[in-house]
């Protein structure tokens, strides 16, 4: 049954009758997004008036309907509110979507009934957030442009190409400067070491069943890495390191946690590690852009209308209907502002983190249960220096990425990719933990310390 038509012929049957004005308003402007302020609404109860806005309905809806034990107390009742809410579920099929991330967007993009997004924050991105700068403090990578399917929302010519593809886990393929305790180290070298890095990641593979830090162990107590010096040397103690902070950079997660499985492709030269093949790229006005052409580019392109913001989901409740499973699914959504929200259809786009804070009803099975204890959050941190207008200039030339040892530290130099005299640090697992709760002027010491063993003329930065 047409639901638009429907509601159409209600509103003909409030209009003939003012003192329905109440009742008009509430069909009118109820909907997935409006239905939290409808939650407590308190009227009398007209039978006559749910028996005429019944009748309307067709054989088959009607039959349907009536097999929905509350549409029948509701029906009973006369509760117009109630009742409508049941058939606006069951006819409408309205969507919410909890998390305005990319994936989120990028759903409500191809949504064309009605739809509600929950966001936890107080905008909208996720993991995406741009300053005013252009700078991006969260995601910043387009990991791949092969059949890339957030090509459709991409601006191509609005890209800077970084890599023909993974840098982290082929770095033989973008010029990564390395510096060592014997300074720049020669381009020579730099593919030497990617030769090791390969050698060494085939042989952690073959140790299956085990976390990569636990079969580097094995591997190393039983002198596994030890081979012929040939034309790339032997693989060092140091080799060896680089390329575990390396997966991790990947990863965003500890060594102790990622399984062999993650480098136990057929052929580890061409393996994508979850990439699309192609380039890599970084967003040249930020990855902002890439919400600007979600919200923009997409099929439904009133999507920011579609979004409450600050609402944190605390409880699912999923309604199975008649045990025959014919009239199931709707779902009723608890916020932590004390709102609720009712759905047909409910996609949650959110991080395992905040997943697991969610209370289910009925809960979860054991396998999904399972699942999520099992799934481990990574720490991936960035600490940017700005430096003063041709600061830089020389110092990194040609070169987007430097990798500094004792410890390892990865950096985005961005004069070179996006012309800002900024550095960028790469701080993943370990290394970022470590940095947690220390003020920004410590942060700032030893971002410089690290960065002055090979530059000592490194000037202070200016934010």
């Amino acid at each position: 049954m047409n639901f638009v038509k429907f509601k159409e012929n209600v509103k003909q049957i409030l209009l003939k009758n003012d003192s329905y004005k109440e009742e008009y308003d509430f069909i009118e402007n109820y909907s997935v997004s409006t239905q939290a302020k409808y939650n407590h609404l308190s009227v009398d109860f007209d039978t006559l008036l749910v028996q005429k806005i019944v009748s309307l309905l067709d054989t088959d809806t009607y039959k349907m309907l009536l097999e929905i034990d509350d549409f029948k107390h509701y029906y009973e009742l006369g509760d117009l509110y109630s009742l409508w809410k049941i058939i606006y579920i069951k006819l409408e099929g309205p969507v919410i979507i909890i998390g305005a991330g990319v994936s989120g967007l990028t759903i409500a993009s191809e949504l064309s009934e009605d739809f509600l997004i929950l966001e936890a924050r107080d905008r909208i991105g996720g993991r995406v957030y741009t300053n005013e700068d252009n700078m991006d403090m969260g995601a910043a990578w387009l990991h791949g442009s092969e059949n890339n399917p957030l090509n459709q929302f991409i601006d191509y010519n609005n890209m800077i190409p970084v890599a023909s593809c993974n840098p982290w886990m082929h770095p033989e393929n973008v010029a990564i400067k390395y510096l060592s305790t014997n300074g720049v180290l020669t381009e020579e070298y730099r593919q030497q070491m990617a030769v090791k890095w390969n050698k060494i990641a085939q042989k952690i593979a073959l140790q299956t069943d085990k976390t990569i830090y636990d079969a580097f162990l094995e591997l190393d107590s039983t002198n596994g890495f030890s081979e012929s010096k040939d034309s790339e040397g032997a693989i060092s103690k140091e080799d060896i390191s680089s390329f575990l902070y390396m997966i991790e950079v990947w990863c965003g997660g500890s060594v102790k946690n990622v399984s062999t499985s993650f480098l136990n492709e057929a052929n580890y030269q061409n393996a994508l590690f979850g990439d699309y093949g192609g380039p890599h790229y970084l967003f040249k006005n930020g990855a902002k852009t890439l919400l600007d052409g979600i919200l923009n580019k997409g099929k439904n392109q009133n999507i920011k209308n579609k979004v409450l913001y600050n609402k944190v989901v605390t409880d699912i409740i999923y309604y199975n209907g008649n045990d025959d499973g014919k009239n199931d699914c709707f779902v009723e959504i608890h916020t932590n502002d004390n709102n609720f929200y009712y759905c047909s259809k409910l996609c949650i786009t959110v991080p395992p983190g905040p997943l697991k804070d969610i209370r289910f009803s009925p809960p979860l099975d054991n396998s999904h249960k399972d699942a999520l204890s099992k799934i481990k959050m990574g720490s991936y941190k960035k600490i940017q220096m700005e430096f003063g207008k041709d600061s830089l200039d020389g110092m990194f030339a040609n070169c987007p990425m430097i990798l500094t040892y004792s410890p390892f530290i990865l950096w985005n130099n961005y004069q070179y990719s996006k012309g800002k005299p900024i550095l960028e640090a790469i701080c993943p697992a370990e290394v970022g933990w470590a940095l947690t709760g220390k003020p920004d002027e410590e942060l700032l010491d030893d971002m410089l310390s690290q960065m002055r063993n090979y530059y000592p003329h490194l000037p202070d930065p200016i934010a």
